[in-house]
């Protein structure tokens, strides 16, 4: 398909085909979130609309369909206009964010515009190239994923504890977190079987779970070694210590609100939900083979529970390959033939995390409701859950 100069919908700068047509990306953006909505039977709202660029949002969504825009025709692999080259540097996790760029792009809209084009391209690399080895036939898929992800031997003792959190910040945890999560996937063969699409899917639904539970486990090490001075200081296993009593966070590029007229929306963050958590985890000391068996359940049966259809099929398949290689370790390398209570402490952690999300979904409705939030993302799917 040959792409246009000009935004098909705005009529400013192109940057790429999005459902089916040449657009911008905020003009694509605004049709992944209003396709289908009862917007479109609405009337002009504005004596503006036409002026200036400016178009209101009935007629933008107008505009989408007249041109083409179909959200059948959503691309993982979109054509860009130009091309930019991923730093090799960022395998390290190291520096500040290279793929998520926050930016107030030439749009008719007044919110902030986050790109996590970048960031979602870097992932389907990751997802396309597999893992970076090659495990050992006679290894189980835990031992597989053990051996990508072990806390244990990956979370510096020397780390670095921040006073300040802002949106590079913020987008530092996300790339983490997201590119972290593709890579661990990819150490997982029965995820490898899996066609692109659903892969991808998956990785959309999950990363930030899977966040969620390593923050918990980095959290509970830290204590164990020592190295966090206070109870309200948490972890992550890229090497950041914070400490949500004093941490001050800048919330200017995420709503027009102070902190404090906002923070009970924003995951109890001083009073980080999981905290008590952290010492069952410290009393259950988990290997790194029961983490990682601890981050694919909670991850899966998640995933599942949100998507259901065919994907609830393949997690609940996912999880019964694990638990039967579980088995095989407690009964065959940890001679454990009775291992059902520590099984269930496990277990008691897990739900305690899904707990905390489903316990913060109404104040994410109370903020949809009211506004209160106004930076779009152009893949909002990936923030399903996370409180934004």
């Amino acid at each position: 398909m040959i792409c246009l100069k000009f935004c098909t919908i705005c009529e400013r700068k192109s940057q790429g085909i999005h459902f089916g047509v040449s657009s911008c990306r905020a003009c694509a953006a605004f049709f992944r979130r209003r396709a289908g909505s009862d917007l479109i039977e609405k009337s002009c709202m504005s004596s503006r609309c036409g002026v200036d660029f400016f178009i209101c949002k009935p007629c933008r969504l107008k505009k989408c369909y007249e041109v083409g825009m179909d959200e059948r025709k959503f691309q993982h692999d979109r054509d860009v206009i130009s091309s930019t080259r991923i730093p090799r540097s960022f395998d390290k996790f190291v520096g500040r964010p290279q793929f998520v760029h926050f930016c107030d792009p030439d749009a008719p809209t007044t919110s902030k515009f986050i790109d996590l084009s970048f960031l979602v391209q870097k992932g389907e690399q990751l997802i396309k190239s597999g893992p970076g080895w090659s495990p050992h036939s006679n290894k189980g898929p835990l031992h597989r994923l053990a051996n990508f992800h072990n806390v244990f031997e990956k979370m510096p003792r020397n780390m670095a504890t921040n006073s300040t959190f802002s949106s590079g910040d913020c987008s530092d945890c996300w790339e983490y977190y997201f590119l972290t999560t593709a890579m661990w996937l990819t150490n997982f063969d029965e995820f490898q079987k899996l066609s692109h699409p659903i892969k991808m899917k998956i990785l959309f639904g999950i990363w930030h779970m899977w966040g969620r539970m390593d923050k918990l486990a980095s959290t509970a090490l830290a204590r164990r070694r020592s190295q966090l001075s206070t109870k309200s200081e948490i972890a992550q296993s890229n090497g950041l210590f914070l400490d949500v009593d004093k941490l001050e966070l800048d919330v200017t590029w995420l709503c027009n609100y102070s902190l404090e007229e906002v923070e009970f929306f924003i995951d109890g963050f001083r009073n980080w939900d999981l905290m008590e958590t952290v010492q069952m985890f410290i009393d259950l000391d988990p290997t790194p083979i029961e983490l990682n068996y601890m981050l694919a359940q909670m991850s899966f049966y998640y995933a599942g529970n949100r998507f259901q259809g065919d994907i609830l099929e393949i997690m609940e398949r996912f999880q019964q390959v694990l638990s039967d290689d579980l088995h095989h370790y407690y009964v065959n390398e940890r001679n454990m033939s009775n291992y059902s209570g520590r099984l269930c402490r496990l277990m008691k952690i897990n739900n305690a995390v899904q707990e905390s999300v489903r316990k913060r979904r109404p104040k994410t409705e109370i903020a949809k409701t009211l506004n209160i939030f106004t930076a779009e993302f152009s893949h909002p799917e990936m923030f399903f859950d996370t409180g934004f």
